[in-house]
């Protein structure tokens, strides 16, 4: 069984450069809206492979406007 973590970096391998940076954008807000929310490790979590990803492929984060 595959757990969530490595399942998620696993399909971040499969999106685009621009939606790895909405979804460390989403994350933040979501944190940023409510930073007691239970899941909120999980956005953490998903703002850290979102980064790994764009590293691996030398790109960088760039906020969507």
């Amino acid at each position: 069984m595959i757990n969530w973590h490595a399942e998620t970096m696993r399909r971040f391998e499969g999106v685009s450069n621009e939606t790895l940076c909405y979804i460390i954008l989403d994350c933040k807000r979501a944190i940023s809206a409510m930073p007691d929310n239970p899941k909120a490790g999980q956005y953490m979590d998903e703002i850290h492979y979102a980064g790994m990803e764009l590293k691996a492929r030398g790109a960088r984060y760039i906020a969507p406007n």
